[in-house]
């Protein structure tokens, strides 16, 4: 039985650095947790193997080729969160059933809707025939199924545990699904009427203030102050359309750029999280999903330091991958988790202390699930209220808008009338 080298940290804090004799490298992530250790880094298995043992053990070290492009970049934005999470409780449930890894991928291809994902489920089956493990043809397309995803499957494959990590995966991508959707909800109100609103200052630039604005100067009365500056705005606006409108486009342009250099990309996520109301919401959710990926990872067997690295790429936010990316560091230079996020402005005191509280427990993973829970549940909160407070603003701004529009348009028939 191999002996794999570890570096963990015990209860008390102190870093351990020693081996520990198991038949996996998970089954020997799970006796060092039942010993109520924290593994920061768990190193290949030191027993040497021979013949096709040997073979075995460098085809399991090799690494999971994640950075690798699928080929077919449309996949990302054709095949969503739910299709995979769907696929996930499917496979979940036919694994559970009895029915082989590789004749459950091939049944739930040929009923897949998304033509993309079926492609995809086609082209997993076909490296699977051909020797390849679960997750070596999974890593193929990362930008389909994500770290989290493939770095659990590559655990349960060496654990032996793949009908529960199954299930958990399932439910982790069904609980994103779900917060997703509910934002989605919550934000599809503001997002119609601000859509409604553009389409009456479309229409009332172009088609109704020139016809009025023909009909006065037909008339040659002096036109109040109010309506003069409209009509000029809307005369200037309709005469330069052409480059405000390449305007528009090259600010958009340079913005994009902007964003796809590394310091652009950071600072444009910087000043997300300074926003008022929007940036603290960001801030948890993108809090919440590390806390909830975390969870699952550690609970899955993945060593905490890989964990965090995996956690960070899902933030969504350069700032706050950074400061995982500096606690992972930290960690393996000998702090604990809570101590290497400690001090940083990105992650609430709440979250750095119940991580302590749950190193010190040994029951890291529960306590991480329990503040997914707790955030997702603010994160919820805070939308509906900054929604039911914007609503209001929306409509009182856009309602003054017209209102400015309507007497411009009809305080020179009342000037008119009066004089008649």
């Amino acid at each position: 039985m191999p002996n794999f080298g570890y570096v963990a940290k015990n209860t008390s804090g102190e870093l351990v650095r020693a081996t520990v004799e198991a038949p996996s490298r998970v089954a020997a992530l799970m006796a060092l947790r039942k010993k109520g250790l924290t593994v920061v880094k768990l190193d290949a298995p030191e027993e040497a193997f021979g013949g096709a043992a040997e073979e075995e053990r460098v085809a399991r070290s090799r690494p999971l080729p994640r950075l690798a492009k699928s080929g077919l970049p449309i996949l990302r934005r054709r095949v969503k969160l739910s299709d995979i999470s769907d696929f996930c409780r499917l496979l979940a449930t036919s694994v559970n059933a009895g029915i082989p890894l590789r004749d459950a991928v091939e049944a739930i291809a040929q009923d897949v809707d998304n033509p993309n994902l079926r492609h995809v489920l086609g082209r997993l089956v076909k490296d699977m025939y051909e020797g390849q493990s679960f997750s070596h043809a999974l890593a193929r397309f990362p930008d389909v199924f994500g770290s989290v995803f493939i770095s659990l499957v590559e655990s349960a494959e060496e654990s032996g545990s793949m009908p529960d990590t199954l299930t958990q995966l399932a439910m982790y991508l069904e609980r994103a699904e779900r917060i997703r959707r509910k934002i989605q909800s919550v934000l599809a109100y503001p997002i119609f009427v601000l859509l409604f609103f553009f389409l009456v200052c479309v229409i009332m630039t172009v088609f109704v203030i020139p016809r009025f604005q023909n009909v006065f100067e037909g008339l040659g009365a002096r036109l109040p102050m109010l309506t003069t500056i409209v009509f000029d705005t809307n005369t200037f606006i309709l005469t330069n359309i052409l480059y405000i409108l390449i305007g528009a486009l090259a600010l958009i342009v340079l913005f994009v750029l902007f964003k796809g250099t590394a310091s652009g990309r950071h600072r444009v996520d910087a000043w997300k999280l300074k926003v008022p109301v929007i940036g603290p919401i960001l801030q948890k959710y993108a809090v919440a999903r590390v806390s909830r990926s975390l969870a699952v990872m550690v609970q899955g067997g993945v060593p905490v330091t890989t964990a965090i690295e995996i956690a960070s790429v899902i933030t969504g936010n350069s700032v706050m991958r950074k400061s995982l990316l500096a606690a992972r560091d930290r960690i393996m230079a000998g702090s604990d988790i809570a101590g290497s996020l400690r001090g940083d402005p990105h992650f609430p005191n709440l979250f750095v202390r119940m991580v302590s509280v749950g190193e010190g427990s040994g029951r890291l993973p529960d306590v991480l699930a329990k503040l997914a829970d707790v955030y997702e549940e603010q994160v919820e909160g805070q939308i509906v209220v900054a929604t039911a407070l914007m609503e209001p603003i929306i409509i009182c701004v856009f309602g003054a808008l017209v209102l400015v529009l309507i007497l411009a348009i009809y305080m020179p028939v009342f000037t008119v009338a009066s004089k008649v």
